[in-house]
């Protein structure tokens, strides 16, 4: 007899023995993560420099654990704090690199957890969805130091877990629902998303059935988790909300009125990391949650509509950014495990179709030979994408691609005199500091720029940041740096040292150096220069 579910009476069921892992499913979870360094480039991913966005990511871990709750500015905690585990500085993105494998993982699991005829199937099903993810372009372009790829598994895991408690419905899985919520939320900020959107969508399939008893448990948990993603919330996370984040970010609240224009707007931007034409897409959105709900999982099914709906409810109010390429990585990585489902489902139907034609066949060959098609067009389509070193020209870049400051860095501490100066641009900043790895650095909060926190280095008087962004602002610090040369004994020399430098800001640079002669003593993205009077 099936395990008891969400879609069942609440009278005595006898349940069957709980499906365990077979060797089947770990070799092909084996093959799965052996594929990730096959399609990313993770040789770049662990070695190229940290980008400003990184950087005070990076030197986060250079303060004492104390300061966690201010370093952490707008990542998770739980985050900060993980990277405070990996030995080598340099190797950060390790932590980011798990989650890629943590979310395939996931995404297998969830194709796996429905009912499925015969194990075979349901492997096949789980290797759809998770090679979907596996392939999604999105996924090249988070190699970066920013919890992104924990909401990706964190939000994926979430609906595993709904899945499971559908499967065979206890307190105990509720009490795993809850459990991984309180912890995700410490690494995964979509999170306090997505846990209401499960919670909910139980609540509200089991009062459609009305299954009373199961109601009052289900809030219960939905309640006590509400409690600890609102007490991290508010204890925590909410300090890395400021006037300066606000502002960076308004562009991405669309008034009500704005909806529509800003949706076609955003679409178009994430067409190429979705990797499909919209219409083949919805398709296989529609075709997941179809199968969802044949496969006996209606509050997943229901989760996952609630999901985008609740993104853009929040993106109206103001409260989180809608359809943002980063911030919304999480909801692109859920829809390609939903769509991996959808090829899944119409491939198992088509099997069973083609069956009567071919008798001898087994219905899991058949599947698997139909997905093999349809995902082999998906990454055939996508090949690009593979191995993405951050800048493929034509295709896409990345700011970590096109950012060096760690070079920068390294050559002047190589070259400069003790009497030398060095003057920065305040993007550079924080990523020269954490690459300063013999010069001590402090704290600098409140301070009122995204990150919320600044950072000085006592035993650098010779450095000279450039904080404004504009002709003066830069003239006004060149002119510091030079007359702080002048003050020093010996023939002092002015080092230019520059990071993401972007928009408006190149112009500024290039007035403000017109006042001087100018060296470019490096080569490279970012090239260091000497300047002088001239």
């Amino acid at each position: 007899m099936e395990p008891a579910d969400v879609g069942t009476a609440d009278a005595p069921v006898a349940v069957t023995r709980r499906p365990r892992p077979t060797v089947r499913d770990i070799a092909a979870v084996a093959v799965l993560l052996e594929l990730i360094p096959v399609v990313h480039d993770v040789r770049t991913m662990l070695s190229a420099p940290y980008w400003v966005d990184e950087a005070w990511v990076a030197l986060s871990v250079r303060f004492p654990l104390g300061d966690l709750p201010v370093t952490t500015s707008s990542s998770p905690i739980g985050w900060s704090f993980l990277l405070r585990l990996v030995p080598d500085t340099d190797q950060l993105r390790l932590v980011p690199l798990v989650f890629h494998g943590l979310v395939v993982v996931a995404a297998y699991m969830f194709g796996r957890s429905l009912r499925w005829a015969t194990p075979g199937r349901g492997i096949v099903a789980g290797t759809a969805c998770a090679v979907t993810v596996l392939l999604l372009p999105a996924q090249q372009v988070r190699h970066d130091l920013k919890q992104y790829t924990a909401d990706a598994a964190v939000a994926v895991a979430l609906l595993v877990l709904v899945s499971w408690t559908e499967h065979s419905w206890s307190r105990r899985r509720l009490g795993v629902l809850t459990a991984v919520v309180a912890v995700g939320v410490l690494v995964s900020h979509v999170t306090a998303i997505v846990a209401p959107c499960a919670f909910g969508a139980l609540m509200l399939t089991t009062a459609i059935r009305r299954q009373w008893p199961r109601l009052v448990e289900v809030t219960l948990a939905g309640l006590n988790a509400g409690v600890i993603v609102t007490a991290v919330y508010f204890g925590i996370s909410a300090r890395g909300r400021n006037e300066a984040m606000e502002r960076y970010w308004v562009d991405s609240f669309p008034a009500p009125t704005e909806l529509p224009g800003y949706l076609g707007r955003q679409f178009e931007l994430l067409s190429p990391v979705v990797g499909a034409p919209g219409l083949v897409v919805t398709g296989l959105l529609v075709a997941g949650t179809l199968t969802l709900l044949r496969r006996g999982r209606p509050a997943t099914a229901t989760a996952v509509t609630l999901l985008p709906l609740v993104v853009v409810t929040l993106g109206i109010a103001g409260v989180y950014p809608l359809l943002e390429l980063r911030t919304s990585h999480f909801l692109l990585v859920t829809m390609a495990a939903v769509a991996g489902i959808g090829v899944a489902g119409l491939a198992d139907r088509a099997a069973v179709l083609a069956r009567r034609g071919l008798p001898r066949v087994r219905p899991a060959v058949l599947a698997a030979g139909i997905c093999a098609v349809l995902l082999g067009a998906f990454g055939i389509g996508n090949s690009r994408w593979y191995r993405f070193d951050g800048n493929e020209s034509g295709l896409y870049y990345t700011a970590v691609a096109v950012t060096d400051v760690r070079s920068a860095t390294e050559y002047v501490a190589r070259n400069r005199a003790p009497n030398d100066v060095v003057v920065l641009n305040s993007t550079a900043w924080y990523g020269f500091a954490f690459y300063s790895e013999r010069d001590a650095v402090e704290l600098v909060a409140p301070y009122g720029n995204t990150v919320g926190w600044w950072v000085a280095m006592p035993t650098r008087p010779d450095a000279v940041v450039v904080t404004g962004h504009d002709t003066t602002a830069i003239r006004a610090g060149l002119r510091q740096a030079l007359e702080l040369a002048g003050r020093r004994d010996g023939d002092a020399r002015v080092w230019v040292i520059r990071s993401h430098v972007i928009g408006e800001e190149v112009d500024a640079w290039r007035q403000a150096l017109a006042d001087y002669r100018v060296e470019l003593v490096t080569e490279g993205v970012e090239p260091v220069a000497l300047i002088s009077q001239g």
